[in-house]
Protein backbone atom coordinates (compact mmCIF):
# COMPACT_ATOMS: atom_id res chain seq x y z
CA UNK A 1 0.00 0.00 0.00
CA UNK A 2 2.86 2.37 0.79
CA UNK A 3 4.37 1.62 -2.62
CA UNK A 4 1.08 2.51 -4.33
CA UNK A 5 0.80 5.74 -2.34
CA UNK A 6 4.41 6.62 -3.13
CA UNK A 7 3.85 6.02 -6.85
CA UNK A 8 0.65 8.05 -6.72
CA UNK A 9 2.50 10.98 -5.13
CA UNK A 10 5.21 10.72 -7.78
CA UNK A 11 2.66 11.14 -10.59
CA UNK A 12 2.08 14.85 -10.02
CA UNK A 13 2.71 17.65 -7.58
CA UNK A 14 -1.05 17.93 -7.03
CA UNK A 15 -1.12 14.43 -5.55
CA UNK A 16 1.83 15.29 -3.32
CA UNK A 17 0.07 18.45 -2.13
CA UNK A 18 -3.07 16.44 -1.34
CA UNK A 19 -1.07 14.19 0.98
CA UNK A 20 0.65 17.15 2.63
CA UNK A 21 -2.71 18.92 3.09
CA UNK A 22 -4.29 15.77 4.51
CA UNK A 23 -1.40 15.43 6.94
CA UNK A 24 -1.79 19.04 8.11
CA UNK A 25 -5.55 18.59 8.59
CA UNK A 26 -5.00 15.41 10.63
CA UNK A 27 -2.32 17.13 12.75
CA UNK A 28 -4.28 20.30 13.46
CA UNK A 29 -7.56 18.51 14.09
CA UNK A 30 -5.95 16.02 16.43
CA UNK A 31 -4.01 18.67 18.32
CA UNK A 32 -7.17 20.75 18.72
CA UNK A 33 -9.07 17.76 20.10
CA UNK A 34 -6.21 16.82 22.45
CA UNK A 35 -5.92 20.36 23.83
CA UNK A 36 -9.70 20.78 24.11
CA UNK A 37 -10.24 17.50 25.94
CA UNK A 38 -7.11 18.08 28.02
CA UNK A 39 -8.65 21.35 29.23
CA UNK A 40 -11.94 19.59 29.98
CA UNK A 41 -10.16 17.10 32.24
CA UNK A 42 -9.26 19.95 34.57
CA UNK A 43 -6.16 21.11 36.38
CA UNK A 44 -3.19 18.80 36.82
CA UNK A 45 -3.50 16.48 39.79
CA UNK A 46 -3.06 12.77 40.44
CA UNK A 47 -6.19 11.82 38.50
CA UNK A 48 -5.47 13.91 35.42
CA UNK A 49 -1.80 12.91 35.39
CA UNK A 50 -2.88 9.26 35.18
CA UNK A 51 -5.22 10.09 32.28
CA UNK A 52 -2.50 12.02 30.44
CA UNK A 53 -0.07 9.14 30.94
CA UNK A 54 -2.62 6.67 29.52
CA UNK A 55 -3.03 8.85 26.43
CA UNK A 56 0.71 9.27 25.96
CA UNK A 57 1.27 5.55 26.46
CA UNK A 58 -1.31 4.76 23.78
CA UNK A 59 0.31 7.24 21.40
CA UNK A 60 3.80 5.86 22.07
CA UNK A 61 2.68 2.27 21.49
CA UNK A 62 1.01 3.31 18.24
CA UNK A 63 4.19 5.13 17.19
CA UNK A 64 6.32 2.05 17.82
CA UNK A 65 3.97 -0.25 15.92
CA UNK A 66 3.62 2.06 12.92
CA UNK A 67 7.34 2.79 12.65
CA UNK A 68 8.34 -0.87 13.01
CA UNK A 69 5.80 -1.94 10.41
CA UNK A 70 6.88 0.82 8.04
CA UNK A 71 10.60 0.14 8.36
CA UNK A 72 10.21 -3.63 8.01
CA UNK A 73 7.83 -3.55 5.06
CA UNK A 74 9.12 -0.77 2.79
CA UNK A 75 11.89 -0.89 0.20
CA UNK A 76 14.91 1.36 0.54
CA UNK A 77 14.26 3.22 -2.70
CA UNK A 78 11.10 4.98 -1.54
CA UNK A 79 11.06 8.61 -2.68
CA UNK A 80 8.89 10.37 -0.09
CA UNK A 81 10.24 8.74 3.06
CA UNK A 82 9.91 11.86 5.24
CA UNK A 83 6.36 12.59 4.16
CA UNK A 84 5.29 9.11 5.22
CA UNK A 85 6.87 9.52 8.64
CA UNK A 86 5.14 12.87 9.09
CA UNK A 87 1.83 11.35 7.97
CA UNK A 88 2.29 8.51 10.44
CA UNK A 89 3.02 11.04 13.19
CA UNK A 90 -0.29 12.71 12.34
CA UNK A 91 -1.99 9.33 12.61
CA UNK A 92 -0.40 8.84 16.04
CA UNK A 93 -1.86 12.17 17.21
CA UNK A 94 -5.21 11.12 15.75
CA UNK A 95 -5.11 7.88 17.75
CA UNK A 96 -4.26 9.90 20.87
CA UNK A 97 -7.16 12.26 20.23
CA UNK A 98 -9.58 9.38 19.74
CA UNK A 99 -8.34 7.65 22.90
CA UNK A 100 -8.63 10.92 24.86
CA UNK A 101 -12.19 11.32 23.63
CA UNK A 102 -13.02 7.75 24.66
CA UNK A 103 -11.53 8.32 28.13
CA UNK A 104 -13.43 11.58 28.48
CA UNK A 105 -16.73 9.97 27.52
CA UNK A 106 -16.14 7.01 29.84
CA UNK A 107 -15.04 9.06 32.86
CA UNK A 108 -17.35 12.06 32.64
CA UNK A 109 -20.64 10.62 31.43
Amino acid sequence: MIEMLNNWMLESSRNFNIIVGLTIVIYLGSLFVLVYIGNKFGKLDERTNAIHLKIISCMFTTQLIINATFILSVNRDIEYFRQFFILFQGIVFLVGAIYAFILYRRDFE
